[in-house]
């Protein structure tokens, strides 16, 4: 539509334009002959189609209209073309080009003011205007006006070169003030939301070091005592190797768990603990938490008593991100803890395939557990897989264990622990990298399968 406009725009300046500056052929005696327009002044007219051309260059290139228009006016007596020129050098123009374009026009319009009125009136354009038959125009003598009406032919030639140059100064200098106060309004803008964001950092920030503050001191602490009472536990039962292997898997738990836990806190403080962007990857912390950890991850969880039947190929694991090789691994964990927490005693098995034409592929799977007969379990609901949020939320909460098994105070108290969150935040890391994740029931089966197509995350 600007465009449209424009070139509209042009057109009818060059139809108007064309016309004035035939008309001010008039104020140029060499142009006729005993009345009749001769050869010279044919060959001006047609020129006028070429020069006229130039005012559709006024947008890019205003100084070329303003040059000719400068011509027109000290030679022909049209100044059209001198004014639209200025005026849009007056908007677009540096400051010092505008004041110099300015002054020119300025003097150029009184030069050929004043010459016009000390010309002949029948040379001058405006006595068309004072004819008292116009057909005259057309006749092959020269138009020549009453003298009564010298006068105000003089009048009107001066008003139209004052009107028409304040019109072209003024709307000019107006239009390009309101540009300047909408850049001005448009960069106060920018600030006052580069200030909008700066405080709302500020605000996250402290409250990540809050949080940060809140992890160090609580769990640091707990998993501390936890490190030092499992090595007295191993020291202490040197005769029980059951209890010593026990103790010395649980004092190593504890401490890879402050070690994440340290990893975990300058990610919270730093604000950079996962973030998928391209750009970012080296941003967060080295971390344990990677798929060439699963391995170690796996004979931890089997260190427990807990049957783990593994099937693992992991390849091109150094082309994979940092924030989505730290999510794989987050994905294992957590559908491990949840068959552990929520199906004890039974064999988990883990199928894990990474490479640069296949993805990732995640499947971790265990048996259903089954009622001891006559016990009263309400009915338990089977989740279809599927990304609903709030499939998750009750899925892991299997019954009671195998048959001729009760579950006892320990594994009462793991699986009352469980909130369908960590199911909830397997769907996220998925949904967050471009995967798909199918959580849910399958025969006898509950399993988590999560699909990555490419180890490029979305952007």
């Amino acid at each position: 539509m600007r465009i449209a406009g424009s070139i509209l725009i042009g057109v009818i300046a060059y139809l108007f334009g064309f016309f004035t500056s035939s008309m001010a052929l008039t104020a140029n005696a060499w142009a006729f002959s005993d009345g009749e327009l001769n050869d010279t002044g044919l060959v001006a007219v047609l020129l006028l189609f070429l020069v006229w051309g130039l005012v559709f260059l006024r947008h890019r290139w205003p100084w070329v209209p303003f040059v000719a228009g400068a011509l027109l006016t000290a030679g022909w007596g049209d100044a059209l073309m001198l004014l639209i020129a200025v005026f849009h050098l007056v908007i677009r123009a540096p400051r010092r080009q505008a004041i110099i374009a300015s002054a020119v026009s300025t003097g150029l319009m009184a030069f050929s003011t004043v010459r016009m009125c000390l010309a002949p009136p029948e040379h001058n354009p405006f006595s068309i205007f004072f004819l008292p038959d116009p057909a005259q125009v057309t006749g092959l003598e020269a138009t020549i006006p009453p003298e009564d009406s010298h006068l105000a032919i003089r009048i009107i030639t001066i008003a139209a070169g004052v009107i028409g140059l304040c019109t072209a100064l003024g709307v000019g200098a107006l239009l390009r003030r309101t540009r300047r106060m909408r850049a001005v309004e448009s960069i106060a803008e920018r600030q006052a939301q580069r200030n909008e964001s700066l405080t709302a950092e500020i605000a996250r920030q402290s409250e990540r070091e809050l949080l940060a503050r809140e992890l160090h001191d609580t769990l640091s602490h707990r998993l501390s005592v936890i490190s030092l009472h499992t090595g007295a536990l191993e020291v202490g039962a040197q005769t029980d190797p059951e209890v010593a292997s026990t103790a010395s898997a649980l004092r190593e738990e504890a401490r890879a768990s402050l070690e994440d836990l340290r990893h975990l806190v300058g990610g919270v403080r730093n604000g950079d603990l996962a973030d998928p962007r391209p750009g970012h990857e080296n941003s967060s912390p080295p971390s344990r938490a990677t798929m060439a950890a699963i391995p170690e991850l796996i004979s931890s969880v089997a260190s427990t008593g807990t049957v783990i039947r593994p099937l693992i190929v992991i390849q091109d694991v150094d082309s994979c991100p940092p924030a989505l090789d730290r999510a794989a691994y987050r994905i294992v964990q957590e559908a491990l803890t949840n068959a552990m927490k929520h199906a004890p005693n039974l064999p988990v098995t883990v199928d894990i395939a990474v490479s640069a034409a296949r993805g990732i592929r995640i499947s971790v799977s265990n048996p259903l557990p089954s009622a001891p007969g006559p016990v009263d379990v309400p009915p338990r609901p089977r989740y279809a897989p599927g990304p609903a949020r709030g499939a998750g939320a009750g899925a892991p909460d299997h019954g009671p264990g195998p048959a001729g098994h009760r579950p006892g105070p320990q594994d009462a108290q793991l699986g009352s622990t469980g909130s369908g969150s960590g199911l909830v935040g397997i769907r996220e890391r998925t949904e967050m990298f471009g995967g798909e994740a199918s959580i849910g029931v399958f025969g006898n089966e509950f399993r988590v399968q999560v699909c990555f197509r490419s180890l490029s995350p979305r952007t």
